[in-house]
Parts: C-alpha cells; structure tokens; sequence
C-alpha cells in the first residue's frame, strides 16, 4: 500500500513530464546523404572539333562528282562534317557530375548535382547550403 502511495506519484510525474517536452527542432536544409552517383557526361564541342571537321567533310566531298554535283558535295561535306566534328569533340571533352541523393530531417529526399567530388558517402549527416552539401 505505502509502495503504491509513492509509485503511482512518480509515474504520473514522469508521464506529465514526458508531455510537455519541447519537440526537436527540424532543419529543413539538413539530412542524411543515402547515396552517390558519379555520372560522366558529354562535354561541349567547340570551334575546334567545327572547323576541323568541316575542313575535312569539304576535303572528302570534294572528291565527289563533277561539276554543280561537287560543288554540292563540298558544302554538303563541310556542313555534315562540322556538325560530326563538334560532336567528336565533345566526346572527347566529358565531364563528370556527382549526383547526391539526402534524405532531409523534413523527411523529403532530394538529389543534388555537383561539379567536384564532395567526397561524401552514404549515412553522412549534410547541411544543404547556397546548392552545396556541408558535412555536420
């Protein structure tokens, strides 16, 4: 009887106790990197990889018909050219970006692309900061 007399106080105090606990402030911009992905993609062709190949396209059309027909040949063969060679040469030029996917504290999941290693890896705590990730 005496030991319900003083448990059944504490219970009720831990209890009311527990209710008014401030809840835990949640930071919109941080949360828990749940994945890495570097992807390489095409760079930017430039002046270069055009002219280049415009000048051989011309070269080879060039070899083409007689007459109106290589002249057309040429022109054909320097436009298709330059087009290739701008292509070739962003082939040439990739680049990589990392895709890093976070679950935030909110409990939404973004993915954020970087232009350098941020040299992060799954299950590190990040705050998302002016399009960059910051470990916390």
């Amino acid at each position: 009887m005496k030991l319900t007399k003083f448990l059944l106080p504490a219970i009720l105090a831990v209890t009311v106790t527990g209710a008014h606990a401030q809840p835990k402030k949640v930071c919109a911009e941080c949360g828990t990197v749940t994945a890495v992905k570097v992807v390489e993609k095409d760079g930017e062709g430039g002046a270069t990889g055009m002219i280049a190949g415009g000048v051989a396209g011309a070269l080879l059309g060039n070899q083409v018909g007689s007459g109106s027909g290589k002249t057309i040949a040429t022109v054909a063969g320097a436009a298709g050219g330059a087009y290739a060679g701008k292509h070739i040469e962003g082939k040439m030029n990739k680049v990589k970006e990392w895709h890093v996917t976070v679950k935030y504290e909110t409990g939404k999941t973004g993915n954020v692309v970087l232009k350098q290693d941020p040299n992060l890896r799954n299950g590190d705590k990040v705050k998302r900061s002016n399009g960059q990730l910051n470990r916390i």
